[in-house]
């Protein structure tokens, strides 16, 4: 399918657009770039903002009310963990996709804002985001949710996050985990040769093949962690008794091949796995329903898909 012709115009305005000088100018671009990017109107009852405690320091976070009254038990709840190639954005950036969610899958969102490289190299975001999952679970009166309804999300690198969390509460005998919405992830950090998107698309759709090169010298202290099954769960040995995921790609994303061979590997140890991809798409739509009325819908199937799955009424 050819390029959604609303992000062409998206990616016309990057290309037309200074390029950053270093991590810092990158960093404070991204969050210029959010903050002009058009958004959807939502309906939610409210957002509050906390501190949650991490292994090393409190993260900021952001908790997301559905409108309505909360269910006897209290809400469901999706921890989100933001992408950006672990160095950049935050929960201020991803504030629009976490207000999608909560009012289309009917879901309390708790968005962390774990540290991020290469002040923090791994596995350092992966310890935050684990340990902000575990704190929610454990504070569910405190924050209205039900235990019992617990997801994960994120996109990018908050999808690998996102996995790695379903990973640890399996091996850690850490709270249930009923769901996994997994927007393009970052799956395999060490073949990546064996995929073709990834030279495909590593030119011109917003997300480079140098840019992928330059976030895992950030987030990766030595090549040897890039085969820990936290950092490429393609290369796990074990991927059994994890949570029901639906994992979205896009045509155009040079991470297309690995977020589907991940969807497949999901089905093939056993567990309930979708892969819905997303024609047209570009790395980083999740940000751009505003902009993309084929972005909106592939999202809004994905929240629907998350609010049956903590329903039960999947």
């Amino acid at each position: 399918m050819p390029l959604d012709p609303a992000l062409k115009e998206v990616l016309l305005q990057f290309a037309a657009a200074p390029q950053p000088n270093g991590l810092d100018e990158m960093r404070q671009m991204v969050i210029a770039s959010a903050e002009r990017t058009p958004k959807r109107p939502t309906k939610i009852a409210g957002t509050r903002d906390m501190l949650v405690p991490g292994p090393e320091s409190e993260l900021p976070a952001r908790l997301y009310l559905p409108l309505g009254a909360k269910p006897e038990g209290g809400w469901p709840l999706t921890v989100f963990y933001h992408g950006g190639g672990f160095v950049a954005y935050s929960i201020e950036t991803h504030d629009q996709v976490c207000r999608e969610l909560c009012e289309g899958a009917n879901t309390a969102v708790l968005s962390v804002d774990y540290r991020l490289a290469p002040e923090h190299k791994f596995p350092a975001p992966v310890d935050d985001a684990y340990a902000a999952f575990v704190w929610a679970a454990e504070h569910a009166g405190e924050l209205g949710i039900d235990p019992s309804k617990l997801a994960v999300s994120g996109d990018s690198a908050g999808a690998s996050l996102s996995i790695a969390v379903t990973q640890r509460a399996r091996d850690e005998h850490g709270p249930a985990i009923k769901a996994q919405l997994l927007i393009y992830p970052a799956a395999d950090f060490v073949n990546t040769e064996r995929y073709p998107s990834r030279k495909e698309n590593g030119e011109g759709y917003f997300l480079t093949e140098e840019r992928m090169k330059f976030f895992g010298e950030m987030y990766l202290a030595e090549a040897a962690h890039g085969e820990h099954p936290h950092v490429s769960p393609l290369h796990a040995a074990d991927l059994k008794n994890l949570p029901p995921a639906l994992v979205l790609t896009a045509e155009f994303d040079p991470l297309r091949d690995e977020g589907m061979a991940y969807a497949e590997a999901l089905g093939a140890a056993g567990n309930r796995a979708e892969q819905q991809s997303g024609p047209g798409m570009i790395h980083g739509f999740a940000n751009m329903t505003g902009v993309s009325p084929a972005a909106a819908e592939l999202m809004d199937r994905a929240a629907a898909w998350l609010g049956r799955e903590l329903a039960g009424t999947a």
